[in-house]
């Protein structure tokens, strides 16, 4: 195991202060993320990014369709030219251990000093968990340059998630030194991610950007962040789907993707990421899908908790409610959310992915949650299904 439980954020000390005379305090955090490249073409930046990091061998680690069904992979080594090394091809959904542990093994082997994640989150997420293991063999963490070909923001991260195949449970671990150094979001490189992996990620980044806002605390910068990335979200998803070669349109929500987990240091996911941690393992089920199943639902169901979190909502999806009361605002921005799935033509039900309605009682009973009880979530997920 590479952990013991599922993300544990940065310790805050405790802070001394007399009772404050404002409500307006907090603290924020920052990850050791140095440079974001972005950019249609940024890749050919990719060389000089590794040398201003002063790294000399070049370990890529990605997945085996983006190596095999595209040339993502190829056009990644070309930028390295002798800098590359040696190239893992083999991750799979939801980074299981034993996929890690052969990277890692691979990258020790060639002596690689910096590892370049290409793909979705289950690569970048590997490449974090293999930055770990080498770290605990070597006693130093290697750089990680991502270079993301999705929208589910796991390169913003110092958050890692990797699956146990016996169990077929998700655990983690977070850890800052893992978050990747450097990002190249070069929308070219995402034409050959699938539509519906490439969109659905794109409810995944608005999954983070919905549950940011009502995580608990008092995060000013991640909340307007976060609005404006729904804003972005909801105006590029549908012209994306009906314009797919536009690689503006493309940048814009690869932005809108940073903007939801910027700063996520300083927020904790609620609810809908949670289920969809469970789900997503033990059923195969890639996360963005999770969350277009999951996050309208759990919107509707914190209408009457988080209403002054939510309501807030409505602009950036482009409502103009009238007659309305707050909670009523909440399950407006919900059911607009829920509108957006179905425009985009993604599953909207647990019983369309395969999750066996038997099995919804287990599901509630081992989902953390801070809000509903286990009988609650369980009302819930039978609503879902």
């Amino acid at each position: 195991m590479l952990c013991d439980n599922i993300y544990h954020h940065i310790s805050r000390g405790a802070i001394a202060m007399s009772t404050p005379a404002s409500t307006l305090q907090g603290e924020y955090f920052f990850l050791p993320q140095e440079h974001i490249l972005f950019g249609v073409d940024s890749l050919r930046l990719l060389a000089d990014e590794v040398k201003r990091i002063g790294s000399k061998r070049v370990f890529i680690i990605t997945g085996n369709s983006l190596m095999t069904q595209s040339d993502v992979v190829t056009n990644v080594v070309q930028a390295l030219g002798s800098l590359h090394v040696g190239t893992f091809s083999a991750i799979r959904q939801h980074s299981p251990q034993s996929d890690i542990a052969q990277a890692t093994e691979q990258a020790q082997t060639l002596n690689a000093d910096v590892l370049v994640s290409v793909g979705g989150g289950s690569p970048i997420d590997a490449t974090k968990a293999v930055a770990m293991a080498l770290a605990r063999e070597q006693g130093t963490f290697l750089p990680h340059i991502a270079i993301p070909t999705t929208l589910s923001a796991a390169e913003f991260s110092h958050l890692v998630g990797v699956t146990d195949e016996k169990t077929k449970m998700k655990s983690g671990f977070a850890h800052t030194q893992v978050t990747p150094r450097s990002v190249i979001l070069d929308a070219r490189l995402t034409l050959a991610t699938p539509e519906q992996l490439w969109l659905s990620s794109g409810i995944r980044a608005l999954d983070h950007a919905v549950e940011s806002l009502y995580a608990p605390g008092f995060h000013p910068i991640n909340d307007v962040l976060a609005l404006e990335a729904i804003r972005k979200l909801f105006t590029y998803l549908p012209h994306s789907k009906a314009h797919p070669d536009d690689l503006d349109a493309r940048t814009e929500l690869q932005l809108a993707a940073w903007m939801s987990f910027f700063g996520e240091v300083n927020t904790t996911m609620g609810l809908s990421h949670n289920l969809g941690r469970r789900i997503g393992a033990s059923y195969n089920v890639p996360h963005g899908i999770t969350s277009c199943i999951t996050l309208p639902y759990v919107m509707r169901a914190f209408a009457p908790i988080y209403t002054t979190q939510l309501d807030k909502i409505a602009p950036a999806v482009g409502l103009i409610p009238e007659n309305l009361d707050s909670i009523q605002i909440a399950v407006a921005a919900a059911d607009a959310v829920s509108g957006l799935i179905g425009q985009l033509g993604l599953p909207q039900r647990l019983r369309d992915v395969g999750v066996p309605e038997s099995e919804l009682h287990t599901i509630a009973a081992t989902t953390p949650n801070r809000e509903l009880n286990a009988d609650e979530v369980e009302a819930l997920l039978k609503e879902i299904w």
